[in-house]
């Protein structure tokens, strides 16, 4: 089950960031809001793989960046959350624990 409030670490350009990250399913759809470095606070919208597997595309506006087109993939085992997203501008990843 992914649904949980997980707090995260993101590595990029700046280095090891934190961040939140928070996910609920209903059916087979997954929605997250992110917030993390870099990338901003997003509403994701998303499908689900499996009970503990969930992929999302699209576009962040991300302030004077512009925009970042994404693809990514995230897992929920236990309360570990990995999450790969990939973009124009490199990929990234980001690990969590859930929290509530």
């Amino acid at each position: 089950m992914i649904d949980g409030t997980y707090e995260a670490t993101i590595d990029t350009i700046l280095g090891s960031q934190t961040g939140a990250v928070s996910l609920r399913s209903e059916g087979a759809k997954m929605l997250a809001d992110l917030d993390a470095p870099v990338i901003g606070r997003q509403l994701i919208r998303g499908q689900l793989e499996s009970e503990n597997v969930f992929n999302a595309e699209g576009v962040f506006g991300i302030g004077f960046f512009g925009m970042l087109s994404y693809a990514l993939r995230g897992e929920v085992e236990g309360d570990r959350l990995r999450i790969v997203l990939a973009s124009g501008r490199g990929e990234y990843v980001i690990d969590g624990n859930r929290v509530g």
